[in-house]
């Protein structure tokens, strides 16, 4: 989770992984959160995670090289977003097992993904990479 000058993104922006495998999100700079898009977290007016998965939260981290960790045993398709800088586009996509569910062909609300055939065919999107 990175800020650089007035940029606020996720690094990677898309990440493949097998159901089972714990996801690590690290603050690099700035103070930001790994929400997912859940209607059950009072920040998300949509759900864009697999039915019956575990919603997640990290809440704000701030201290650089502060961690959160999350076990996605649920295969489908997840997006989320940072907590201050949804509105600026601060989202990122995780793909796990193989595409489906209700994030499956259309974008976040708050900015563009990669697609998700993408992601898996590359097992990872940098920030760098991705021209949303």
């Amino acid at each position: 989770m990175v800020t650089e000058g007035s940029e606020y993104y996720f690094d990677p922006i898309g990440l493949f992984v097998e159901a089972g495998e714990t996801v690590t999100f690290e603050i690099e700079s700035g103070s930001h959160s790994a929400t997912a898009y859940s209607e059950d977290t009072s920040s998300a007016s949509v759900t864009r995670i697999p039915d019956g998965a575990a919603a997640f939260n990290s809440e704000i981290l701030s201290e650089q090289g502060a961690t959160y960790e999350h076990t996605f045993e649920t295969t489908g398709t997840y997006d989320y977003f940072c907590l201050p800088h949804k509105t600026l586009g601060m989202v990122g996509r995780i793909v796990v097992g193989e595409p489906s569910g209700p994030a499956e062909g259309s974008m976040p609300p708050d900015g563009p993904v990669p697609e998700s055939q993408t992601i898996v065919d590359q097992g990872s999107v940098s920030y760098s990479e991705f021209s949303g």
